[in-house]
C-alpha cells in the first residue's frame, strides 16, 4: 500500500469506514451477516495489532469518535507501521501512550 501514513490521513480513513458502515448497517441491521460479509474491515486487520482489533472493530461499529478511542487506534496502526528505511514510533504519533488505554 503506498499511502502516506500519517495520523490525519488515518483519521479521515477511519472516520469514512465509519460512515460507510454506518450507511450499510441504516439498511440492514444484522452486524452478525454484515460482518460475516463483509470485507471492509480488511486492509485495518492487516495493519492492527490482534489486540486492538476488537477495539477497532467496535469503535467501528458503533460509531465511536472519541478522541481517546480514535487516538488509541490510530497510534496503535502507527506504532506498529514500518515505512521504507524507518519505523514511526510513539513520540511521531500524538500524546496517548499504552498505558492510557480507553478500556483497561
Amino acid at each position: 500500500n503506498n499511502i502516506l501514513l500519517n495520523k490525519e490521513n488515518l483519521r479521515e480513513m477511519l472516520f469514512t469506514l465509519q460512515d460507510k458502515v454506518a450507511a450499510k448497517l441504516s439498511v440492514d441491521s444484522d452486524v452478525d451477516n454484515f460482518l460475516d460479509n463483509t470485507n471492509l474491515f480488511d486492509q485495518w486487520e492487516a495493519i492492527l495489532p490482534d489486540a486492538e482489533y476488537p477495539i477497532f472493530i467496535m469503535a467501528v461499529l458503533n460509531n465511536i469518535r472519541s478522541d481517546i478511542v480514535v487516538d488509541t487506534i490510530l497510534n496503535s496502526v502507527l506504532d506498529n507501521a514500518v515505512t521504507p528505511g524507518r519505523s514511526v514510533s510513539a513520540r511521531d504519533t500524538g500524546s496517548v501512550k499504552n498505558n492510557d488505554h480507553p478500556f483497561s
